[in-house]
């Protein structure tokens, strides 16, 4: 009956494999290829898109396909009359902006309480030498950068949280960004003003944060730098490559359009109900970036308002800024979304009470294990007494070879006798998968693992432990204890002789397909382990005894 342990074993595998290599590469939207408009002469550098076609005999781009070129002019920097360069900041609690009147755009946000592990100082969400909070602007035949475009200060009210800047293209086009400081500290409010005169036509425009997040931990992996948007219910999503790929446009209800990593994300949400199309683009060299579009009819401006969250990707405070933002915490399939909630939230609870993530992890491992235990201990005791009955189910088989009915009546009268159902040993199990997965999604994406350490040397439970480097190969600690916990497991599962070699080859298996995992998932794959093995242990004990004295 350890073949039904071998079961559910590798079917958790096969759902965690699926998760974190099948399933992204499956559901990547898979691009087609627009041809190019002919003589469009398009040019675009990184972390900068042109705007659609103007127009309103322009064929609508359908929801999920591909786009060339959306500009049938190459993107140019504005004739703007030069101004002082200024730089101003707003300041909150949760962030610090530094906001540049070259574009009007954001060089700098820090989050005072996070570390960027890589640079060794304050994680900073604008990469060194970008800018962030892009406007783009077409018409009359022009699509107009004024990511660096000289402004003018127009309200300077920086203390009370409030700036206005203004530039006009000598055409007329004119664009008016106000950032202020609301009531949710968290976010920062925008507004962008675009208007050009009614002679230039229908004007097209993008508004976006217009730049990749940084790498900000040793352990993030650069495909994790994605651009995402969240249409209605659905979260639509470009991951980072290595060479620049096809632009994606999504028409829908728009709730927001971000620029995230694997712990932080930032994100723009417009009004509701104000922006129906979004486009996401692979730039090349792992750079994404991410633009609300939206037109304005001839000679009228058109202001879009729009909340700005550039932070941690933290289920609590992206649920109560609302929009779905919390959508973009990778918790698991839709299904799934509710056990991991509950999970992290019983996480922080242990945490209050006991300010050790590790030791937190311990507890909810053991507390899950006991939840679990009425169904386990009947699947246990149940696996212990058909192992005891291999014996006799041989017999039978050899008996009635010939007679598969009546092979079937003898097993049936046999389970009968010793109260046992051949079932049970695997459902129970098969009943905890979702917690268990549930829970792997908590220990490997929520950012209050990242840099929270443990005991002695593992000092960020949310990547791998590092005991020491030998000629640069990294001697992972934890996975090897895990191994050894799933050898003490094996060794207490009752296990047929011609699947002893099993019991050697899975727990290397696991060894390597989680030897570069966060140590806060392999501590609970460890504890979950030897909690498993003490109980089969005890089950083994109590069946052994009893089978004795029955003689």
């Amino acid at each position: 009956m350890d073949r039904k342990v071998l079961l559910a074993m590798v079917l958790i595998m096969g759902v965690l494999l699926l998760d974190q290599v099948i399933s992204p590469r499956f559901y990547r939207p898979k691009p087609k290829p627009v041809p190019s408009q002919q003589g469009s002469g398009s040019a675009s550098t990184p972390g900068t898109t042109a705007p659609a076609p103007s127009g309103g005999t322009t064929t609508a781009i359908p929801s999920g396909t591909t786009a060339g070129p959306l500009s049938a002019a190459a993107l140019i920097q504005p004739e703007v009359p030069a101004a002082p360069g200024e730089v101003r900041q707003l300041k909150t609690e949760h962030f610090q902006a530094t906001i540049t009147s070259e574009g009007a755009s954001i060089t700098d946000w820090v989050l005072p309480g996070y570390k960027d592990e890589v640079r060794n100082v304050p994680i900073d969400l604008v990469p060194p030498g970008n800018r962030a909070y892009k406007v783009i602007v077409e018409a009359g035949g022009k699509a107009l950068d004024f990511s660096q475009a000289p402004f003018r200060i127009t309200e300077d009210r920086a203390e009370q949280g409030v700036l206005t800047f203004e530039a006009r293209d000598q055409s007329g086009i004119r664009v008016v960004k106000t950032y202020r400081i609301g009531n949710d500290r968290r976010l920062l409010d925008t507004e962008v003003r675009v208007s050009a005169p009614a002679e230039l036509g229908p004007v097209r425009y993008r508004i976006g944060w217009g730049t990749p997040l940084p790498i900000t931990e040793p352990s993030t992996q650069p495909n994790q730098l994605q651009a995402v948007a969240l249409l209605g219910t659905k979260l639509e999503h470009v991951m980072g490559a290595k060479e620049a790929s096809p632009e994606r446009v999504f028409s829908g209800n728009v709730r927001w359009v971000a620029s995230r990593s694997k712990y932080f994300i930032a994100a723009v949400i417009p009004d509701s109900g104000t922006v129906s199309e979004v486009a996401l683009r692979s730039d090349g060299a792992w750079h994404t970036t991410s633009w609300l579009i939206g037109t304005a009819s001839p000679g009228i401006e058109v202001a879009r308002h729009a909340r700005v969250y550039a932070g941690p990707i933290h289920y609590e405070t992206l649920a109560a800024i609302g929009a779905g933002l919390d959508e973009v915490a990778n918790l698991g399939w839709r299904w799934l979304r509710g056990i991991s909630v509950l999970l992290l939230q019983g996480l922080n609870a242990l945490y209050k009470l006991i300010p050790n993530y590790g030791v937190a992890i311990i507890v909810l491992s053991a507390a899950t294990k006991l939840l679990f235990y009425p169904l386990t201990q009947a699947s246990l005791r149940s696996m212990k007494i058909m192992h005891h009955l291999q014996p006799q189910i041989k017999e039978m088989q050899e008996k009635y070879k010939n007679d598969p009915m009546k092979l079937n009546q003898a097993m049936m009268a046999l389970y009968k006798e010793n109260k046992v159902n051949p079932m049970s040993g695997c459902l129970p199990m098969l009943l905890q998968v979702p917690v268990f997965i549930g829970l792997y999604n908590v220990l490997l994406y929520s950012i209050e693992l990242r840099a929270s350490g443990f005991v002695g040397y593992i000092r960020d439970l949310s990547a791998p432990d590092v005991l020491m480097t030998v000629a640069g190969f990294p001697l992972h600690l934890m996975p090897v204890l895990m191994t050894a916990s799933t050898y003490a497991l094996q060794s207490q599962t009752p296990v047929a002789p011609a699947q002893k070699g099993m019991m050697y080859v899975m727990p290397l298996f696991m060894l390597f397909f989680m030897y570069s995992f966060p140590s806060g998932v392999v501590l609970y794959w460890t504890v979950n382990n030897l909690l498993s093995a003490l109980q089969q242990y005890l089950v083994n004990l109590a069946e052994d005894r009893r089978l004795a004295a029955q003689g």
